[in-house]
């Protein structure tokens, strides 16, 4: 029988390249290593809490990708922030973050001040709606008086809450930079890549010292809001981790 290992998670933002933090997760639990806390933030924030949560990352790809496909047949779709609202509040089985299997931090940004918001106690919903509010898409979320936006802003591989174990820490960064093409460059594409940009200097601080930094560098291919690729892109982050485990090649950033 294979002996299970368990490290703490952190696990970026991405939009729906956050499916391949399924991936990473089915590969690595097959590889009997398992997370006994999570750290996340925006879309890594919502493959968290139903980790936490206590399902296993394939029960996770379904219940996404059924949601994704009965909002699809809807006549009139809600706002896509009342779709994830909704989302949560039918699959989500503990609704505080005390009462999680294993222990929680999601992390949004405070629109007022600035800097990181960490939240680990109380109700878990507002939280990760703020986490996962991608400023100008999604409206701003009030979090015990304070309005957060998208975690990704201030730090996009928030790795704090484990700073005292950092080299225990499992990162898992769904963003990797592409390559600049000039010509080639439509309007989406470019504002994606200026938002990865924006906290790439900061992630790879945070991802110094961590102990295993896993980046799938075809995830760059996809665009943030590419629905349609879920089951590409989760397919994508195990079929890498099982080809970084195979070669030994799972190690400090």
């Amino acid at each position: 029988m294979l002996m299970e290992v368990q490290r703490p998670f952190v696990l970026s933002g991405g939009g729906v390249r956050g499916a391949a933090h399924l991936g990473v997760l089915r590969a690595l639990r097959e590889a009997g290593l398992v997370p006994n806390a999570i750290a996340g933030t925006s879309a890594g924030a919502l493959v968290g809490a139903m980790m936490a949560d206590g399902r296993t990352p394939e029960e996770a790809l379904e219940l996404v990708a059924a949601e994704l496909k009965r909002s699809r047949l809807v006549r009139r779709p809600a706002p896509a922030s009342k779709r994830i609202e909704g989302f949560l509040e039918k699959t989500l089985r503990r609704t505080r973050f005390e009462d999680l299997p294993i222990p929680l931090f999601v992390t949004a940004t405070n629109l007022e001040q600035g800097g990181q918001c960490i939240f680990h106690q109380g109700p878990l919903i507002p939280a990760l709606m703020a986490s996962c509010a991608i400023p100008l898409v999604f409206p701003p979320v009030l979090v015990n008086g304070v309005y957060c936006v998208d975690g990704g802003m201030s730090n996009n591989l928030p790795v704090d809450p484990f700073a005292d174990r950092k080299a225990a820490v499992v990162a898992v960064h769904v963003n990797p930079l592409p390559a600049f093409v000039p010509g080639r460059r439509s309007m989406v594409r470019t504002m994606d890549r200026i938002w990865h940009l924006n906290f790439r200097e900061m992630v790879v601080r945070s991802a110094r010292g961590c102990g295993v930094f896993i980046e799938p560098p075809e995830l760059s291919r996809f665009g943030l809001l590419e629905l349609g690729k879920l089951r590409v892109i989760e397919q994508i982050g195990y079929d890498w981790t099982r080809k970084q485990l195979g070669e030994g090649l799972l190690s400090r950033p």
